[in-house]
């Protein structure tokens, strides 16, 4: 993929930097700034799924303890106030 990256940007900026070394030079740091881009993304959609998951697992604790309470009483109502 970086070869494929590098290629279009050396391609895309030869007109604006007519040297090489320049070129590439730019285009490696066109390169960082994307994966950092993409690292940044995908951090926030980790954070996400970690919320999501605290979220869950509370979820699942109420129902747990409401499935103990309705265990212990039966199914005739007894639990509820």
């Amino acid at each position: 993929m970086r070869e494929q990256f590098m290629r279009i940007a050396m391609a895309r900026l030869r007109k604006t930097y007519p040297f090489k070394p320049q070129r590439r030079a730019v285009a490696a740091r066109m390169w960082v700034e994307h994966l950092e881009r993409y690292a940044m993304r995908d951090w926030a959609r980790n954070e996400e799924l970690k919320v999501k998951q605290e979220q869950w697992a509370m979820n699942e604790e109420k129902m747990n303890k409401r499935m103990d309470i309705i265990g212990t009483n039966g199914n005739e109502g007894d639990h509820y106030e």
